[in-house]
């Protein structure tokens, strides 16, 4: 029995992601049509190949077995891909990179502009959200790899190579003029209306083990989505915000908001470049991933 190739590549996506929906958009179609491929194929093997479950879909025994041989196979097809990009140049081809929001604006948007102004031909897939978003992106293989605002912590079978180091600042309104040049604790910060990323963020998680250590409590009355709309908050008056200094500084140099001074600072944290080690990538993302790290901090 001959097996179509084209719903072969379909299947090692979707188990690749675990999700139809990832799959589809890794394959530029529709969540239907890869419904459709993988029933067809079920129909062809003769067996079930995948089970779903409420975050997606999981391979059966048999789908294990069948993964195992396709995944060798399309393997070997990426690397004939690879050599024959190398032979034409970076004419064509695509790279797809997840990108939190304050390292997208710190570091890599002015180096994607590097990027396209020298391989115009190469098909850029950018996924943003917070850097929670981009890891599970990289670790479901929708993505090839990540750069994002983390704050040390270690992220299991990912290599990290280090970017940048970036400060947060406590900002407020004249709302809070009486605090402009007090020194305050984290303490007394966290006595007045607060607002900070949403929870599940790593600028929540952050901030909330900052106050753990201490043992205090935290609850922001404010939870929004980015950091613009925390600082658009913090204008109006409606509490104190936490975000990255790069984030606030126009703010800060027209005077609309103002840094608190911490007795205690908070120690920085850095954007960096997750992936993971021994993955194969793409002659087009390897020569991304050079120019997101040439400047990275030794």
């Amino acid at each position: 029995m001959e097996l179509n190739w084209e719903l072969c590549r379909v299947f090692y996506h979707v188990a690749r992601c675990r999700n139809f929906s990832r799959a589809a958009a890794m394959l530029f179609t529709s969540q239907p049509a890869v419904s459709r491929s993988m029933a067809a194929l079920e129909r062809e093997l003769g067996c079930r190949l995948f089970i779903r479950n409420r975050r997606g879909v999981e391979l059966t025994p048999e789908g294990r077995m069948f993964y195992a041989h396709v995944e060798a196979g399309c393997e070997q097809f990426r690397r004939g891909r690879e050599e024959l990009e190398q032979a034409v140049g970076l004419q064509s081809g695509s790279v797809a990179i997840g990108a939190s929001e304050t390292a997208l604006r710190e570091w890599v948007l002015p180096r994607l502009d590097r990027f396209h102004a020298l391989y115009p031909g190469v098909r850029l897939h950018l996924y943003g959200g917070t850097s929670r978003q981009a890891v599970e992106e990289l670790k479901s293989g929708a993505i090839d790899f990540a750069v994002a605002a983390v704050s040390g912590e270690g992220f299991r079978a990912l290599k990290e190579t280090r970017l940048c180091s970036f400060r947060d600042v406590f900002v407020a309104s004249l709302a809070f003029e009486k605090l402009r040049n007090a020194s305050l604790s984290l303490e007394e910060i966290m006595s007045y209306p607060f607002i900070c990323h949403k929870r599940g963020s790593l600028t929540f998680e952050f901030l909330e083990s900052q106050c753990k250590r201490r043992e205090l409590d935290f609850a922001p009355d404010m939870e929004p989505e980015t950091s613009e709309l925390v600082l658009e908050l913090v204008k109006h008056g409606f509490g104190i915000g936490f975000m990255p200094e790069q984030t606030a500084a126009p703010a800060l140099t027209s005077g609309d908001v103002f840094a608190l001074h911490l007795k205690e600072p908070l120690p920085n944290r850095s954007i960096s470049l997750l992936e993971y080690d021994g993955h194969t990538l793409s002659l087009a993302a390897r020569r991304l991933r050079d120019i997101l790290t040439e400047d990275a901090e030794q």
